[in-house]
């Protein structure tokens, strides 16, 4: 090659290494530097002398560096010597890398982070390109990512389609009872139960092809607790692209996951056991009634009475399970004030001595229609259990605007709910000399939490209970056209179809005679 023609061969190598955004270095068979473009040369801090200085003086860690082959990556065993980001601090470090190898040099506070590569050159003046594509803020959005990461409970791992771990969080720093730690593995499908294992692959599949984030439950592998229940959520990671890969969040899920199978369980006995040996104890106690020994027909009445008590406290388990875990659940616009007048109206029929007064705002909440439920064991228990000669009760339906939240006061003038009850109802647990002497106000307080409510107990003056439930109110701009919830018979005209009825006469004035 003539003079000439070696110079326009230089000025174009030159113009290409200049065009290049990546910091290029040219070596040659001796791994001496040949070259070496503008964005090298500042990020690197190289100059004029260090051309034809062998790499691994002009180099930061460049011994290690000059061992990379074109389309390969540093092994784990030639990267080990060097020095390790996890064990120096003001150092330059390497770490393996799936395109070569990660090159991290600190900088006052921050590190700057290179992926080297190396690239084969068919001249005879070099032998390869050594290529440093900086990722330092691709690694401080990582760790950004690992930091709030570190704030959740659940377990986080960023890993490929194929299962392969990018990063896991540490466990939490908490003073509450850890989490289980999931087992450790270069691959997320390692520590899922075999038979668990086909559902997880096809998530994160689909996650990467798609973007469709889905939920499984999945049994992995702990660390000191064996296989444990997970809930395992699987999205992919567009609004993040710095962090390669999908994210899967892993919630343990154990204790919900036996607590549903012992409901299941406890269903099906009270379901089928419980239910036939009782009707079994039922028809017997039927045909010891037909003795002629009132002795013996007295005790079969009483052996029929609590049997068919235990029958209907079964019934009345099973249809709570029902309501709190059934498609009712689902929250939505509720027209309060319309179901507390259906109800009243109901009562009234049914305990038509029973005096009632209300107040009802026209009013709706955020619930669902369980709430219909709710209130009426409460105002049965103001009833069922009311002593007083004349029993009677107080309704108040109240939109509060300063707290945007609807509040139902049902008021009695009965013995009042024990404080012991009271206790075991507001501390959510129940113990052997605090308990509640049946399921309904348990009911109640389910279905209110359901519903994002809070459920008060207090006495009324002079006697008797004020239960009050609160709600979040739906705002009146916002109300949807509602289904007319009133049932059959209840229509405009009586005294609980419009507007409030406070004022009105009380309801059910009327005394029941001996008759």
């Amino acid at each position: 090659m003539s003079q000439t023609e070696e110079h326009t061969d230089d000025e174009l190598t030159t113009a290409i290494l200049s065009a290049i955004d990546a910091g290029v270095v040219v070596l040659d068979d001796d791994d001496r530097i040949q070259r070496a473009n503008e964005t090298v040369r500042n990020e690197l801090g190289l100059g004029d002398n260090d051309i034809g200085v062998r790499a691994s003086e002009a180099l930061p860690l460049g011994e290690y560096l000059a061992q990379l082959s074109p389309g390969e990556s540093l092994s784990e065993t030639t990267v080990a010597p060097a020095p390790n980001p996890g064990e120096v601090d003001t150092e330059p470090a390497l770490q393996p890398h799936t395109g070569g190898v990660e090159l991290v040099i600190p900088q006052g506070d921050l590190d700057r982070c290179f992926v080297v590569k190396a690239k084969s050159m068919a001249t005879a003046a070099a032998d390869r390109l050594l290529l440093f594509e900086e990722i330092s803020a691709q690694r401080r959005i990582e760790s950004q990512f690992k930091t709030a990461m570190g704030y959740t409970s659940d377990t986080v791992v960023v890993a490929r389609s194929d299962g392969t771990v990018r990063y896991v969080s540490g466990p939490p720093e908490t003073t509450t009872k850890s989490p289980s730690e999931i087992s450790v593995s270069k691959n997320l499908l390692d520590v899922v139960h075999p038979d668990d294992r086909s559902t997880l692959e096809t998530a994160l599949e689909v996650a990467d092809e798609t973007g469709d984030a889905s939920i499984h439950h999945c049994r992995l592998e702990t660390a000191g607790d064996g296989w444990r229940m997970f809930e395992v959520a699987v999205r992919e990671n567009g609004s993040l692209p710095a962090i390669d890969g999908l994210i899967v969040t892993a919630r343990d899920v154990t204790d919900r996951h036996q607590f549903e199978q012992r409901r299941q369980v406890m269903n099906r006995i009270l379901r089928h056991d419980l239910r036939n040996d009782m009707n079994v104890v039922v028809g017997h106690a039927d045909m010891l009634l037909q003795a002629d020994d009132d002795q013996v027909t007295g005790h079969a009445k009483t052996i029929r009475q609590k049997a068919l008590s235990l029958v209907n406290l079964g019934d009345k388990v099973r249809t709570i399970d029902q309501q709190l875990h059934g498609v009712d659940r689902q929250l939505r616009q509720i027209n309060i004030a319309q179901i507390v007048r259906e109800e009243i109206s109901a009562v009234h029929d049914e305990y038509p001595s029973v005096i009632i007064r209300s107040r009802i705002d026209e009013t709706s909440i955020i619930g669902n229609t369980l709430i219909r439920t709710a209130i009426r064991n409460v105002l049965d228990n103001s009833i069922v259990h009311n002593d007083n000669s004349c029993p009677e009760i107080e309704v108040e339906v109240d939109r509060r605007h300063e707290t945007n939240r609807v509040q139902v006061e049902i008021r009695d003038n009965g013995p009042g709910i024990p404080e012991g009850e009271r206790r075991a109802i507001t501390n959510e647990a129940e113990t052997p000399l605090e308990h509640i002497s049946g399921l309904g106000l348990w009911l109640v307080k389910w279905i209110v939490d359901g519903m994002d409510g809070s459920l008060s107990i207090s006495s009324n003056s002079p006697r008797g209970t004020v239960v009050t439930l609160s709600f979040p109110a739906a705002d009146a701009d916002e109300w949807d056209e509602i289904e007319d919830q009133r049932p059959a018979g209840v229509a405009n005209g009586i005294p609980f179809a419009n507007g409030s009825i406070g004022d009105s006469e009380p309801i059910g004035t009327t005394t029941r005679t001996e008759d």
